[in-house]
């Protein structure tokens, strides 16, 4: 899970960056789908801007579900983003029921005490926000960086932060 920290009056500076980046074809940036030399420059129009990441990555076994996962990173993830000053979180829509487990593990984290009220959580579909796709190449960068190929992840790491959560094994 990553998160971009910005300055809210910024915030459509760095969507304009972003879409400057968007081929006519294409409804969004996407990691995954783009090619080195794509990655390249994103990453350099990324590494310009003004923002600071957060990343939460997962460790936990090879059987883990994908919804645990999340769980377990969004444990981190939402009092690192308070902490770091931040009053709303926008994450991308993954459907209805998706995006209200992400509300329900919100209100939980609220009523543990984990996180303050002050956290306001929205979702988006990817294509409608552009703030989405600079969360989505800094967590690809990493991810290329655990599987070897450091070189995006070493342009954009000074201004990231970056958590491990591992799998606790009780015996």
């Amino acid at each position: 899970m990553g998160a971009v920290l910005a300055d809210p009056a910024r915030a459509d500076e760095l969507r304009s960056a972003m879409v400057e980046l968007q081929r006519p074809s294409e409804k969004k940036l996407h990691w995954r789908a783009d090619s080195d030399h794509r990655h390249d420059a994103v990453v350099a129009v990324i590494s310009s801007l003004p923002i600071e990441g957060v990343v939460v990555v997962r460790r936990g076994g090879p059987s883990e579900k994908d919804e645990r996962q999340r769980r377990k990173c969004f444990e981190t993830f939402a009092p690192e983003l308070v902490a770091a000053g931040c009053t709303h979180l926008v994450l991308e829509s993954r459907g209805a029921m998706a995006d209200r487990r992400d509300r329900e593990m919100l209100d939980a984290l609220r009523s543990r005490r984990h996180i303050s009220s002050t956290l306001r959580l929205d979702h988006a579909p990817g294509p409608a926000d552009p703030m989405l796709w600079i969360a989505d190449a800094v967590c690809g960068a990493l991810v290329a960086q655990r599987v070897g190929e450091g070189r995006w992840w070493r342009i954009l790491e000074s201004r990231m932060t970056v958590h491990v959560v591992d799998d606790v094994v009780l015996k």
